[in-house]
């Protein structure tokens, strides 16, 4: 009976050693799900501001919208197209301002665009208005050269996507765009 009696208790002990050696293990995993998971990507919202008329540009409105919306897939950014200046708080908003010339010459046209990227994120301050704060602004000048206008534009679009796609590429570098 006594043997017993130490058996059980050993056997006991032994339990009892190995429940507390997997205690750890056993709370570490619950400490990793109580971890808040990684945060879902936000949609970052265009907004494209032509300075002047560019319906009838060769960088029109759509376009470079298109373009921007590419180089943002290509970061596996989602957008949304903005309507109007009302923004909730807590999003980012990707600014384009450009402006395009076209100069006709004797021996062909001179194109050039002048273009600003701003990455911007809105939060609600103390009294509850919402503020835009700057993380990012990117400027270029684009000047292109062709026989014709049809090969200036196509030459400034193609210039022109190249630039912004490296100021996009740029402006989702800083953590503070994330």
């Amino acid at each position: 009976m006594i043997a017993t009696n130490a058996f059980a208790r050993a056997f006991s002990l032994l339990g009892l050693i190995c429940l507390l050696a997997v205690a750890p293990a056993a709370m570490a995993q619950n400490g990793e799900s109580a971890q808040p998971a990684p945060k879902t990507q936000r949609p970052v919202y265009l907004d494209i501001v032509p300075v002047a008329d560019a319906r009838y540009s060769m960088l029109p409105e759509e376009l470079v919208a298109s373009l921007a919306n590419e180089a943002l897939s290509d970061a596996r950014q989602a957008t949304i197209r903005m309507k109007g200046q009302d923004l909730p708080s807590g999003v980012r908003v990707l600014r384009i301002m450009y402006i395009v010339h076209q100069q006709e010459e004797s021996d062909g046209v001179t194109a050039a665009v002048a273009a600003s990227t701003e990455l911007l994120r809105t939060s609600a301050e103390g009294d509850g208005d919402i503020q835009t704060f700057s993380i990012y602004n990117g400027l270029q000048q684009t000047l292109v050269q062709g026989p014709d206008v049809t090969r200036a534009r196509e030459q400034l679009r193609i210039a022109f996507k190249k630039e912004l796609q490296a100021r996009i590429s740029s402006a989702f570098q800083n953590a503070e765009a994330l």
